[in-house]
């Protein structure tokens, strides 16, 4: 089905198809970036052949992908090879997020809770307290830990003792981003694999165990103008493809009702 018009020329679901299964992101995404990329490649064969890039001997007799192929390197990838031609965009990006020059120490976590709720009685405080000390105290001397260790050892610990447990995996973590009383455990266990003494936090009495992470990294501004430059270069690729159409005066239209039964099916 027709998905779009280029000039009157159709762009059809089948091409958004393929070109979503290459994307990452949700279905809405994938499908929007690939819409994108279809209506651009078909813009991009239009504008080739009305300049005359189809006559030169490169692509003389080679398909419209080889007329495109060759309009994008001798217009866009020709002027956009290096970080350097986006100078002004990544001194934007760092001024939003100076971050990205001086990323902290990341801690992967697990931890097991014995759950205390929001006013409850001494008698609940009192046995999560037992119970994550006696946990603490069982995992004190042991390294190599993971979750399923500290699991395991909790679920051994709480049985019979009537606090309510809960384990989990926590993601890689800045100190700054954690809870206080989580964070001070966690950074302060002195090697990954290893426990927390019990801790008390908003949410019980938690046994926390440093499972991995990266180290605090200062980075260079021309390290930073590398790793953006792949995104700041498809943005401005898009935007090229924008103003190719308007140049040239290239009517694109979008047919929704079939956008819309594509969203409905949940793909192409």
């Amino acid at each position: 089905a027709p998905v779009a018009r280029v000039n009157g020329r159709t762009v059809w679901a089948s091409c958004v198809a393929t070109q979503a299964r290459t994307l990452a992101g949700s279905d809405g995404e994938r499908r929007a970036a690939a819409l994108d990329q279809c209506i651009a490649f078909e813009l991009l064969a239009q504008a080739a052949e009305a300049g005359g890039v189809a006559a030169a001997p490169e692509v003389a007799s080679a398909t419209r992908s080889a007329e495109v192929n060759r309009l994008v390197e001798t217009e866009f990838e020709q002027r956009y090879r290096s970080p350097a031609e986006f100078a002004a965009q990544v001194d934007a990006v760092l001024t939003a997020r100076p971050y990205l020059l001086h990323i902290p120490e990341l801690r992967d976590s697990s931890y097991a809770r014995f759950v205390v709720a929001k006013g409850a009685p001494a008698d609940v405080e009192a046995r999560a307290h037992a119970a994550a000390d006696r946990l603490a105290a069982a995992l004190a001397d042991q390294t190599g830990l993971f979750g399923v260790h500290l699991a395991d050892a909790a679920h051994r610990v709480v049985e019979g003792s009537g606090a309510k447990l809960e384990t989990a995996d926590f993601r890689p973590a800045p100190r700054a981003s954690l809870e206080d009383a989580y964070a001070a455990a966690l950074f302060a266990i002195p090697e990954v694999g290893r426990a927390s003494p019990a801790v008390r936090t908003t949410w019980g009495w938690d046994v926390v165990v440093w499972t991995g992470g990266t180290p605090a990294q200062d980075r260079t501004r021309d390290e930073v103008a590398a790793d953006l430059f792949p995104e700041l270069r498809r943005r401005q690729f898009q935007r090229w493809v924008t103003q190719i159409a308007r140049q040239r005066g290239i009517a694109i239209h979008v047919e929704q009702a079939e956008l819309a039964r594509l969203d409905e099916a949940g793909g192409p």
